[in-house]
């Protein structure tokens, strides 16, 4: 498996308060790594400085082997290549689903109208939601608005997902619709860095699971390491409270 991305010693703060400390690490072609950890961990902040939303602080990130935080890279470039999901899935409310997932292939990517349409119909097939194309957002249940925009940045052709917590703004009946759709991605080889509160994707899903605290990575590993036998005293009290409503 081919490194995509490098995270090296990522730093990132917020006047005084240090969000993120040191944070390294790497991401290779088919991983599906799980990021976990209390709210106010650094986990969201950290998804944001991959994808250029924050400027870190220091350290650098790598994609293939270019350093993207020294203007190596063109941003939007990159961001096609390094696709987001947003938690509050933001997608353009004054546009109908074939819409939201052509702009971006039009804009940037400056695909023809018929192979921006024939693709946002390919992802939007994908995820269940090719028969809603013509639908506004506000049509649309909370769940059915995640997967189209997931099919929005399946469109832009990404080598990795960025998914910040995709099911924390769902009904808890909706929240399984997104899961089936991430869990298909995953098995089809898709590269994605998760955050997420859903600790059963994380332990069953995923190839790798890094828990943050404090804006530090306190412990990386396998799914099997990380949940069934962590080395670290913080990590086994997180994860108690998920094994203990699991028994």
């Amino acid at each position: 498996m081919s490194e995509i991305l490098q995270v090296r010693h990522l730093v990132k703060t917020f006047g005084t308060n240090e969000v993120l400390k040191d944070i390294d690490f790497s991401v290779n072609s088919g991983d599906v790594i799980s990021i976990i950890g209390s709210s106010g961990s650094g986990k969201s902040t950290l998804l944001r400085c991959i994808n250029l939303l924050e400027d870190a602080t220091g350290g650098s990130i790598l994609f293939h082997d270019q350093d993207v935080l020294s203007g190596a890279i063109d941003e939007d470039t990159y961001r096609t290549k390094v696709g987001m999901v947003f938690q509050s899935f933001n997608l353009f409310n004054n546009m109908n689903v074939l819409d939201n997932c052509m702009v971006g292939q039009l804009k940037v990517l400056k695909r023809n109208k018929e192979e921006a349409r024939a693709k946002a119909i390919e992802y939007l097939s994908k995820v269940g939601m090719e028969l809603y194309i013509k639908a506004k957002p506000r049509q649309l249940s909370g769940g059915q608005k995640q997967r189209v925009a997931i099919a929005r940045a399946l469109a832009m052709n990404p080598e990795i997902l960025l998914f910040d917590e995709p099911t924390s703004a769902l009904d808890p009946e909706m929240v399984g619709e997104v899961l089936d759709v991430m869990k298909n991605l995953a098995e089809s080889g898709m590269t994605m860095l998760v955050v997420t509160h859903e600790m059963a994707f994380a332990r069953d899903i995923s190839t790798r699971v890094i828990y943050m605290a404090d804006g530090k990575i306190e412990e990386e590993g396998s799914p099997k390491e990380l949940f069934y036998n962590p080395k670290s005293q913080r990590t086994k009290e997180f994860l108690s409270r998920f094994t203990d409503s699991n028994k």
